[in-house]
């Protein structure tokens, strides 16, 4: 059997938290090392997944949040009881845009969004969200626990290595 332990130093999270995002886009302002001084020292690796996981997929709702908020602009523009309402030179640009009826996220994203709009960038916010709503798979009790079983075996390990050779 063998026990591997969690990452029991900032650095050592750090490494993990690093390599768990190395394809995200990260937002220049995020510090990483600040992330990992904010995690305790009872985090799995399966903890630091989650926290990545979390803080990507917050930065993908908050993208796709400002698209809609986006999209819900042109609405208006497209809307008949508009037309009655505005004059004749919004009637023709709405009318000239050539955009469909109403205008879906799919079409936007397909034909209209900018670079801004589909880059998804994680930030320091994503991160504390995540954090702050993440539940540790292994409590500090549990991690102490499960140390002094490992020391408990390494040490009879150790005495039947030195009794062998005796």
């Amino acid at each position: 059997m063998l026990y591997l332990g969690v990452p029991d130093s900032n650095e050592a999270q750090l490494n993990v938290v690093r390599a768990l995002t190395r394809k995200f886009r990260l937002h220049p302002a995020l510090s990483l090392p600040d992330v990992v001084f904010k995690c305790p020292f009872h985090f799995t690796g399966a903890d630091f997944y989650a926290l990545c996981s979390d803080a990507m997929l917050m930065a993908m709702s908050r993208q796709a949040e400002q698209v809609e908020e986006k999209i819900s602009k042109f609405i208006p523009l497209f809307t008949p009881s508009i037309f009655l309402s505005h004059n004749a030179a919004l009637l023709n640009q709405a009318q000239s845009s050539n955009h469909p009826y109403p205008i879906t996220p799919h079409y936007y994203l397909s034909e209209m969004a900018l670079e801004r709009d589909v880059q998804v960038l994680v930030t320091q916010d994503d991160f504390d969200l995540a954090l702050s709503q993440l539940k540790p798979s292994v409590t500090e009790s549990e991690m102490q626990h499960y140390t002094y079983i490992q020391r408990l075996f390494s040490s009879d390990i150790s005495n039947e290595t030195h009794t062998d050779a005796a």
